[in-house]
């Protein structure tokens, strides 16, 4: 079992504590399965008692018996009930007098329970915003594990031109990828921030399969096999002339990378070849321009008056009503994180972000036609860490 440094764990709440300091919050409670994990190098069920100065205190309800909770650098305490936590805090050398919280993703009934029933002294404040930016900005630590992330996933890849057949389910195919991807020990779970986003390990779809949004905020979508679950792979054969989108996230030690690869039988229409080749110029477009210090707005702006330019907004980033209004995304221990390349984002890039570029196009009655790539800005530009060829596969 690897575990985090207990430097990088330490360096993690120095920082977290100035910016606490600097919010005038006086006692952070971590509680997010992710943020938990940054913060300590251990998941459980719990919280993590951060003040602004001082030792933070790791209060744990369960499980009382793990060998991860030993590595963690921070003092633990076991509780049976939520009811406990005051008396913890209450023998920490700080006032809670401010108290942050997650509340972008916290339960409304475990917010109530702490704010009114336990800390009804302490004033609440929203965590979430400042935990994120931290987080954007990557370690030589987390940088490592997202590319060991990402070459899983182009060795993965490597088997789905023999896996590929016409008759072959969208199932089958997902299957086989997702039984190579456990095989070099994919962790399985990918975690995602939003409370109401549910994803597996991506999407892989085929011809016009490719053209139904789903319910997450994704610019594929895909039926999947039930109302239960409607997303992803689902019992559509594969047919020669038609585009095969693999779109699949691997993770190791936590960490996330993204990459999403196209596939024909036999031949592709004109008119996706046509959607190809201009999917290649945004790629071309981002890397010339992307750097810290770059505001993500502007190069936003730029790719889709690219795209507007050859008439193809329409069918950008997804079709009609259910298009999505992000061309990129941050990724690390969740799948969701920021930086985002949108409109409206404003946070500038800054060197060691890593950013899943995935620009799409939806083409009426043929399909998705798009690509997408895991990359580190840089002072100069991108360092991909997916590495596979962007070209088609023809099988």
């Amino acid at each position: 079992m690897e575990i985090v440094p207990k430097s990088e764990l330490i360096s993690r709440v120095d920082h977290l504590q100035r910016l606490l300091a600097e919010a005038d919050i006086s006692l952070a409670l971590i509680r997010q399965p992710a943020d938990l994990f940054y913060y300590t190098g251990t998941v459980v069920e719990g919280f993590l008692a951060a003040p602004a100065t001082g030792k933070p205190l790791l209060l744990v309800r369960r499980p009382r018996q793990h060998p991860a909770v030993g590595e963690t650098p921070w003092e633990t305490a076991f509780y049976g009930d939520l009811k406990e936590l005051p008396g913890f805090i209450n023998e920490m050398p700080v006032k809670p007098d401010t108290i942050g919280l997650e509340l972008d993703v916290l339960p409304a009934s475990l917010y109530v329970r702490l704010k009114d029933y336990l800390f009804p002294q302490a004033a609440i404040k929203d965590l979430s915003l400042l935990v994120r930016r931290q987080r954007m900005v990557k370690s030589a630590y987390e940088l490592e594990r997202i590319g060991r992330a990402a070459a899983m996933l182009d060795l993965a890849l490597e088997e789905a031109p023999n896996l590929i057949k016409p008759g072959v389910s969208e199932l089958e195919l997902t299957a086989a990828i997702e039984y190579r991807l456990r095989q070099l020990e994919h962790q399985g779970l990918v975690r995602v921030r939003r409370w109401d986003m549910e994803m597996f390990y991506g999407h892989v779809l085929s011809g016009v399969s490719g053209l139904t949004a789903a319910y997450v905020d994704t610019p594929s979508g895909g039926l999947g096999f039930s109302p239960a679950f409607p997303q992803g792979a689902g019992r559509k054969l594969l047919a020669a002339g038609e585009p095969i989108s693999i779109d699949l996230a691997a993770c190791v030690d936590g960490y996330v990378a993204d990459m999403t690869r196209l596939y024909a039988i036999r031949e592709l229409p004109a008119m996706a070849w046509r959607a190809y080749d201009l999917i290649l110029e945004l790629f071309r477009i981002f890397e010339s321009e992307v750097r810290a210090g770059v505001q993500p707005g502007d190069l936003y702006q730029r790719l889709v008056n690219e795209v507007d330019k050859h008439g193809w907004g329409e069918y950008f980033m997804g079709w009609g009503a259910d298009r999505v209004s992000f061309i990129g995304h941050g990724v690390g221990l969740e799948l969701d994180e920021l930086p985002l390349l949108t409109a409206r984002s404003p946070f500038p890039f800054e060197a060691d972000m890593v950013l899943a570029f995935e620009p799409k196009l939806f083409l009426p009655e043929i399909g998705m036609v798009g690509l997408e790539d895991t990359g580190r800005i840089t002072d100069q530009g991108v360092e991909w860490l997916t590495r596979s060829s962007r070209q088609v596969t023809i099988i």
